[in-house]
């Protein structure tokens, strides 16, 4: 019998051990990874897995995703990528994290951090769906969310799923504050029109990036978590998500302490110090106290010849990261004066980048107070919270999820020559949820409609034999436009419109009629300006940007594509090229064409065209006869052509346009941002 013993024992014991994976635990909420395994766990049986994560990717069982995947037989883990810091978030900041295969899991672990941000197409070559598994801290400098916007644009591109499993905002989701990103300062700490703490969780900051995206994209929520909920309250263990943040106090202090990038201002203690040479420590103290500053005591300490005040924090919920930031560095500049860092036309400065803009350092410079500072960005901050109001997910009672929270591209009815099966041109709308309201924890997870892309159905992968033509019209909208638009109709064909911005004004009805009737918008600067958008990079997003934003306001939606003014391919840009900062070898398109793929932006030129650019002494036979030289045997044409008042000729030959491409055996479709192929054909 007593051989027997310890057997029993042991069988005794693990009796009392819940199973891996379980949701028996005694944290308040249940994270995404948990809601996955046991609710959703379908989304992903039979698929090859591609996992982005680090060690915070735990659930609250603190057992990894990884290995919950990899004991998952129903999927297949393909592939590993590793956002700043490494898998193991040991690796010190702005370091390059390697990209290897794994010594026990054998397979491939790609760095997305240094020269490779972005994953490229063979990182993603051999999965079918990304999982995005990682604890953020609330930051929008933190890179975490940075990768995950990179990451979701190259899926995009690709053609590959995105699932994201929402872990807490640790600071909670009540305070949004700071500066928000301008766009000619966007980077790898601000790649999104965000502030410095946005109050998001990393799901709800997917469904807010994936206004401009446009990816599959599916966020398991979490359950029991509540917006005001700061991490303290949720029962997780905190994981140190870098080697500067080991703990919730770190967290906290990280924007209170770490805005001074490029000058002489510094934090200590991982974020729970702040100050500088030769700085006064008690007239720093006593400034910063006498501010009243909600949640937060200031106790003078130097650090050798270094003065400054410790952090003592003693009400999270009322204690504000920006905010407090803000004071430490004006009051830091108005005891010790420095000279602020400058950005210049060839290199933004990090204290730029960290703000989003260079409006604070101007302000420091002229010496304003802190609160004329917060003062500063009060409007764009209010734009802001009113912007993410549909992509929240969570109210004020604990969330109970029902479903997942999804956001798919419309598909293409297969037969839409029947009846009863919807139009290619008037798909249905991608059903995308509603968030749930504050009060209502019915766990109905419908966020808010995102703005539909200005591309309609998804064109279907032409066969061997399919030829496709894409009827494209630049310059619009104008007095030609309705006439372009009835001809279109009479005939049947979709088209893509890439608008000029200041055209929109006094057209906006126009616009719609392009939305309503199935056709595709796409950007064609604001100005059409060559010598504006073509001086620098700079100029030429922040006239895009304006353009788009027209035609957003409009159509409530926004475009996905572009077209160049003169096209990718032109050199009037070598005219107005700024010549500080590009040369022949180094052009501004170049710049540009970089920056475009960075942020996600898809262009589109064309390899056919009627000629109306030329002149604006041409007639209707001259364009028809122009197509009829060029069009030979091509699988796909995109047809170049303009609606400007002057245009009357190309309106005036469409229906004969159209007529000869359909005898040549072509289809007509609209520009979609994920038809590469279509990007470079000029």
């Amino acid at each position: 019998m007593n051989k027997f013993l310890p057997f029993l024992i042991l069988a005794l014991i693990l009796t009392l051990i819940p199973p891996v994976g379980s949701s028996a635990n005694t944290t308040a909420i249940q994270l995404g990874s948990d809601v996955l395994f046991n609710q959703f766990h379908h989304l992903i049986e039979g698929k090859k897995v591609g996992l982005i994560t680090n060690q915070t990717g735990l659930n609250s069982q603190m057992v990894s995703t990884i290995d919950m995947l990899r004991r998952d037989r129903s999927v297949h883990l393909t592939t590993l990528y590793a956002p700043e810091h490494g898998l193991d978030g040991k690796t010190v900041a702005g370091k390059q994290v390697t990209s290897f295969v794994h010594p026990v899991y054998a397979i491939p672990v790609y760095g997305l951090s240094g020269s490779t941000r972005k994953p490229t197409p063979e990182m993603l070559k051999d999965i079918d769906i990304l999982l995005i598994d990682l604890q953020d801290i609330g930051s929008r400098t933190y890179t975490y969310i940075s990768t995950l916007q990179y990451a979701m644009t190259a899926a995009k591109e690709q053609g590959k799923e995105v699932m994201i499993l929402d872990r807490p905002n640790p600071l909670g989701g009540t305070i949004v504050e700071g500066p928000v990103v301008e766009l000619p300062y966007r980077s790898f700490i601000g790649v999104d029109t965000l502030p410095l703490a946005h109050g998001m969780t990393i799901g709800e900051l997917a469904l807010f990036f994936n206004r401009t995206i446009g990816v599959d994209l599916t966020v398991i929520p979490m359950q029991g978590y509540a917006r005001s909920m700061i991490y303290q309250q949720t029962g997780l263990a905190w994981i140190p998500s870098s080697p500067h943040i080991p703990n919730l106090t770190s967290v906290f202090g990280y924007m209170a302490t770490g805005l001074g990038e490029g000058t002489p201002i510094r934090q200590g203690d991982h974020f729970t110090w702040i100050g500088a040479e030769g700085l006064d420590s008690h007239k720093y103290a006593d400034l910063l106290n006498g501010s009243l500053l909600p949640g937060v005591i200031f106790i003078p300490e130097n650090k050798g010849t270094a003065g400054g005040v410790r952090l003592q924090i003693n009400d999270l919920h009322q204690f504000n990261p920006v905010k407090t930031g803000i004071y430490a560095l004006t009051y830091a500049k108005q005891l010790q004066p420095f000279p602020m860092p400058k950005s210049t036309s060839m290199q933004i400065s990090m204290f730029d980048k960290v703000m989003g803009t260079n409006k604070i350092g101007l302000l420091l410079e002229q010496g304003k107070s802190p609160q004329e500072i917060v003062s500063s960005y009060e409007a764009d901050l209010k734009k802001f919270v009113e912007l993410r109001q549909k992509y929240l997910i969570y109210g004020d009672k604990p969330f109970i999820p029902m479903q997942p929270i999804q956001q798919k591209q419309p598909k293409q009815s297969k037969q839409p020559e029947q009846p009863e099966q919807p139009k290619p041109s008037k798909p249905e709308k991608p059903k995308t949820p509603t968030p749930q309201q504050p009060g209502n924890n019915n766990g109905t997870t419908n966020p808010a409609k995102k703005p539909e892309p200005a591309t309609k159905p998804i064109p279907q992968t032409p066969k061997s034999s399919e030829k496709i033509a894409y009827l494209t019209f630049d310059d619009g909208p104008s007095s030609v436009t309705p006439r372009v638009l009835d001809t279109l109709k009479t005939h049947q064909v979709k088209a893509t419109f890439f608008i000029v911005g200041r055209e929109v004004a006094g057209h906006e009805a126009i616009l719609k009629r392009i939305v309503a009737e199935g056709h595709a918008l796409g950007g064609h600067s604001y100005s059409h300006n060559y010598q504006l958008v073509y001086k620098n990079m700079e100029s030429f997003f922040a006239d895009l940007e304006k353009g788009s934003q027209m035609i957003e306001k409009a159509t409530g939606v926004k475009p996905a594509v572009f077209r160049y003014p003169g096209g990718s391919t032109n050199t009037v840009s070598l005219k107005y090229q700024d010549p500080k900062r590009y040369n022949k070898q180094h052009t501004v398109m170049h710049a540009i064409k970089a920056e475009a793929q960075q942020r996600g932006y898809s262009f589109i030129d064309w390899n056919v065209t009627n000629g109306d650019a030329r002149s604006n002494k041409y007639t209707a036979a001259q364009t028809l006869a122009n197509i009829k030289q060029q069009v030979k045997s091509q699988k796909e044409i995109v047809v170049l052509m303009h609606d400007s008042s002057t245009k009357s000729p190309t309106a005036e030959a469409l229906p004969e346009i159209i007529s000869y491409l359909k005898e040549k055996g072509y289809r007509f479709e609209v520009i979609q941002a994920d038809r590469p192929t279509v990007s470079n054909v000029k």
